[in-house]
């Protein structure tokens, strides 16, 4: 089965399946500018969350059936694999811990001020925790699992 390799860029994701590479349009600094550079509150994750489904949506028809890990070299999904399972040497995050991390995230949103421990504090942390939790709730992936350096 061919591997799905996800890599996060400022203004689009590159989805490597196999030999086939696909460009979304959508980034990380595309995110935190929407997000004001900091993290974001409840309107502005709700209008994010549109944007990036419509982003990846469409993606879903390029993925071998029954696929079911999305891989990674990023640091950023490296880091949040990390803030997800609370393991500093985890290589791999379950589409449930990754949920769980986003519903961290959704709740802080809806309470200014409140900085939640678990989540690392930036907005292009903020931008790559939706984009994967969108990617693997979209396209049916169970785990996430960082390769390489």
């Amino acid at each position: 089965m061919d591997s799905i390799f996800l890599t996060l860029g400022d203004t689009a994701l590159t989805l490597d399946i196999g030999a086939q590479q696909h460009r979304l349009p959508i980034g990380i600094a595309t995110l935190a500018k929407a997000f004001a550079q900091r993290m974001p509150n409840a309107l502005m994750l709700e209008n994010a969350i549109a944007d990036v489904e419509d982003a990846v949506m469409p993606a879903g028809r390029w993925l071998p059936a029954g696929s079911s890990l999305l891989q990674t070299t990023d640091p950023l999904l490296r880091q949040l694999i990390h803030s997800a399972t609370a393991d500093p040497q985890a290589t791999q995050a379950s589409r449930d811990a990754i949920e769980n991390l986003f519903e961290l995230l959704a709740r802080q949103a809806q309470q200014p001020g409140h900085a939640d421990p678990h989540l690392p504090q930036t907005a292009e942390h903020a931008a790559a925790l939706l984009i994967l939790r969108e990617a693997m709730h979209h396209w049916g992936l169970t785990a996430l699992q960082a390769s390489g350096n």
